[in-house]
C-alpha cells in the first residue's frame, strides 16, 4: 500500500529514533542530580555547620566549663590550707581533683611565689593540646596565694570527633534514603511514561499508524498522550486518502507533460527553422564575399588579357604587311608587363579561392585538424572583410604564429565571426568608428596546454542587467530587426562542448566589450554535439 511504503521511506531517513535512549538517560540522570543537589547542598552545608559548632563547643565552652569549676573548688578550699600554712589539709582536696584523667597539672603557690602543693600527670601531659586557668586565693580580703590547673582537651576532642561522626553519618544516610526516594518516583512519574511515549512514536515513525498511545495518568504527560493520540488518528486518515490524492496528481502532471513536450518539440522545431534560415543567410553572404573579393582579379586579368589579345592581332597584321624592330619590342614588352599582371591576378585568385574553399570546408565538415591559429583568423577575418569593407571599423588580429592546434577549426572560426557579426550589428551602431582587437596568448587550462583568445571592441558596450542573460536561447535586443537571439547561445555550446572550454564577457556602457575565450589546443576526445556544429555557422544576436 502507497502509505505503507511511503511511512517505511520515512522510518529509513529517520535517525531520531535512535536517540531516545540516550535522550532518556540524560534526562533521568539530569533530573536526580538537579533535585539531589537540591536537597545534598543545603544537607551538607546545614550538616557542615552543626558539626563545627558541636565540635568547636565540646572543646572550648565544655572543657572550659569543668575546667573553671575545678579551678573554682581548688580557690575555695586552698584558703584554709595557706592560711594556717599546712600542705597536708590540701592534699584530700588535691587528690579529689586529680581523679579527672583530664586534669594534667595543678600547682598552688604562696603569697611569696613558692610552691605549696603540686600535681603533675606525668611527662608525656606536657605534649597534650591544653588549657590553664589560674585563680588568686584571698581571705578576708588579704592575698594568700594563687592556683594553677591545667586541663586536657583530648578527651573533649574524642568526644567531638564521636559526636560529628554520628552527624556525618545521620546527613549521608537522610541523602542516600532522599536519592533512592527521588528515584523511585522519577522512575514511576517520568521515566516510565517517557518509555512509553518513546515506545509508541518509534512504531508511528517506522510506518504502523495503528500503534496504540498508552494512556497515562492525569497529568502533564497524560495530556501529552492524549494530544498524540488525536495526532496519530489525524495522521491515519490523512494516509489513507494520500494514494488517491498522489494519483490524481500524477494525472494531472502526466498531461502536463504531454503539453510541455509537445510545446518543446514546437520550440525546437521553431529554433531549427530559424537556424537553417541563418545558415543560408551565412551562406549567401560567405558567396557575397567570395564573388566581390575575385572580382577584382579576374576583372584585372580580363582586361589585361583582353588588351593583350588585340596587341597579338595587331602584330599579326603588321607582320604580313611589314614589321620594324620598334613594334616588335613594345610588342614583346607590352606582352611581358600583361602577362605578370594576369600571372599576379590569378594567382591572388587562387589564393582567394583556396582560403574560402578551406574555410567552406571547416564550416561544412567541421572536421578535426592541425591548424594555425592565426592562419585560421586570416582566413575568418578575410570571409568577414566585404562586410567592413566599406564601414570605418578596423580589425585587428595579434596571435603569435607559433600557436598551433589540434581542435575544430570550423566551429572556432563560426565563434570568431559570430562575435565580429555581433560588434558590428550592436557595439558600433550609428558610430563613425570602431576597432576590434583579436588577442591570444598561452594559458594553461586544467592542468593542460591552451590558449586564451579574446575579442574586445570599443563600442556602446552591454547593460550590466542583460551580461547574464545573452548567453539565454531567443535572447536579443534586435528582435524584429534581424536578431533572432540563438547566436551568443550556440557560441557558448559550442565553447564548452565541443572545444572543451569556457567563455566570459566584461562590459561597460559606453567603453566596450571583452569576450574571453579559454580553450586547450588539444580539443577533448569526445563526441560532438552534432546540432551545435551544424547550427553555428553565423547568427545575429
Amino acid at each position: 500500500m502507497l502509505t505503507q511504503q511511503q511511512l517505511s521511506v520515512n522510518a529509513e531517513d529517520a535517525t531520531i529514533t535512535q536517540f531516545p535512549t540516550k535522550s532518556r538517560a540524560s534526562l533521568q540522570a539530569f533530573l536526580v542530580i538537579v533535585v539531589f543537589l537540591s536537597i545534598a547542598a543545603p544537607a551538607v552545608i546545614t550538616g557542615g555547620f552543626l558539626i563545627y559548632e558541636n565540635y568547636q563547643r565540646t572543646i572550648e565552652q565544655e572543657s572550659q566549663a569543668a575546667a573553671g569549676s575545678y579551678a573554682d573548688l581548688l580557690q575555695a578550699g586552698m584558703t584554709m590550707p595557706l592560711w594556717n600554712v599546712a600542705p597536708s589539709l590540701g592534699e584530700p582536696l588535691l587528690d579529689t581533683v586529680k581523679i579527672d584523667p583530664s586534669v594534667l597539672r595543678i600547682v598552688v603557690q604562696g603569697v611569696d611565689g613558692e610552691t605549696f602543693l603540686q600535681y603533675e600527670k606525668d611527662e608525656t601531659s606536657a605534649l597534650e593540646e591544653s588549657l590553664e586557668i589560674v585563680r588568686n586565693i584571698a581571705f578576708e580580703g588579704e592575698r594568700l596565694g594563687s592556683v594553677s590547673l591545667m586541663y586536657s582537651l583530648k578527651a573533649a576532642r574524642q568526644r567531638s570527633a564521636a559526636d560529628s561522626q554520628l552527624l556525618l553519618t545521620i546527613i549521608i544516610f537522610q541523602l542516600i534514603f532522599s536519592l533512592g526516594v527521588l528515584s523511585y518516583f522519577l522512575r514511576q512519574r517520568v521515566v516510565r511514561p517517557l518509555t512509553a511515549l518513546e515506545k509508541a512514536a518509534g512504531g508511528i515513525a517506522g510506518g504502523d499508524l495503528r500503534t496504540a498511545i498508552p494512556v497515562l495518568q492525569n497529568d502533564e504527560f497524560g495530556r501529552l498522550s492524549r494530544q498524540l493520540e488525536i495526532m496519530r488518528g489525524s495522521l491515519e486518515q490523512a494516509f489513507t486518502t494520500l494514494e488517491e490524492r498522489v494519483k490524481e496528481r500524477t494525472a494531472e502532471l502526466v498531461d502536463l507533460n504531454k503539453e510541455l513536450k509537445g510545446t518543446l518539440d514546437k520550440l525546437q522545431q521553431a529554433q531549427g527553422n530559424l537556424v537553417q534560415s541563418e545558415k543560408l543567410a551565412a551562406l549567401g553572404a560567405l558567396v557575397a564575399g567570395v564573388a566581390h573579393e575575385l572580382n577584382t582579379p579576374l576583372g584585372n586579368g580580363l582586361t589585361v588579357a583582353s588588351s593583350l589579345y588585340d596587341s597579338t592581332r595587331q602584330i599579326h597584321r603588321q607582320f604580313s604587311e611589314g614589321i620594324t624592330r620598334t613594334e616588335l619590342e613594345n610588342y614583346l614588352s607590352d606582352m611581358d608587363e600583361g602577362s605578370h599582371l594576369v600571372v599576379a591576378s590569378l594567382e591572388r585568385a587562387s589564393e582567394l579561392v583556396s582560403g574560402f574553399k578551406q574555410v567552406a570546408v571547416d564550416r561544412t565538415s567541421a572536421q578535426r585538424r592541425e591548424f594555425k591559429l592565426a592562419e585560421m583568423l586570416a582566413e575568418t577575418k578575410m570571409t568577414m572583410s566585404p562586410l567592413f569593407k566599406h564601414t570605418p571599423y578596423k580589425i585587428r588580429i595579434d596571435v603569435p604564429e607559433m600557436i598551433l592546434m589540434n581542435s575544430y577549426p570550423g566551429p572556432l572560426g563560426q565563434i570568431i565571426t559570430n562575435l565580429m557579426n555581433n560588434a558590428l550589428i550592436h557595439a558600433f551602431d550609428d558610430r563613425d568608428h570602431g576597432e576590434i582587437d583579436i588577442v591570444a596568448q598561452p594559458s594553461p587550462i586544467g592542468g593542460e596546454a591552451g590558449v586564451r583568445l579574446t575579442i574586445s571592441d570599443d563600442g556602446h558596450g552591454i547593460p550590466e542587467e542583460n551580461l547574464s542573460k545573452i548567453f539565454d536561447p531567443f535572447f536579443t535586443t534586435k528582435l524584429g530587426e534581424g536578431g533572432n537571439g540563438l547566436g551568443m547561445h550556440i557560441v557558448h555550446n559550442i565553447v564548452t562542448g565541443v572545444l572543451g572550454g569556457n567563455i566570459d564577457v566584461e562590459s561597460q556602457l559606453g567603453k566596450g566589450t571583452c569576450f574571453t575565450i579559454s580553450i586547450p589546443l588539444q580539443a577533448p576526445q569526445s563526441s560532438m554535439a552534432k546540432s551545435d556544429i551544424e547550427q553555428g555557422d553565423a547568427f545575429h544576436g
